[in-house]
């Protein structure tokens, strides 16, 4: 999987960096080896009235289909594992709906031949 990091008002350190592909990883495990998959990290800061608000999003392109996902946090690791979180629950999903589709066609041609096989 290849990474793009852009960061606004937060430096994109060799160990935030090194956080955020260890996290992603994980995510890339429902890609089924997508060498072409690409993952787009935007980390955001902001200063609000109550503190510090960290922002993650993560946006990742794969076979066709655009993943998703932003959270914030009281700090940016927070947000980081909240965002891989989201996305990892709708890469699961979208994974599990190519399976499901998969082996539903399976079905149809195993009766298809079913039938053929009946006819004589």
């Amino acid at each position: 999987m290849n990474y793009n990091i852009k960061g606004t008002e937060v430096a994109i350190t060799p160990e935030l960096r090194g956080y955020v592909e260890k996290k992603l990883e994980h995510a890339g495990k429902f890609l089924d080896g997508d060498s072409t998959a690409l993952a787009d990290v935007e980390l955001d800061y902001s200063k609000v009235r109550d503190g510090d608000k960290y922002r993650a999003e993560l946006t990742v392109s794969a076979s066709g289909e655009v993943y998703r996902a932003e959270a914030w946090g009281t700090t940016m690791h927070a947000a980081i594992d909240a965002s891989v979180g989201e996305l990892v629950k709708e890469l699961s999903r979208g994974k599990k709906k190519r399976i499901h589709l998969l082996r539903r066609g399976a079905g149809r041609v195993k009766d298809f031949v079913r039938g053929f096989r009946d006819r004589f």
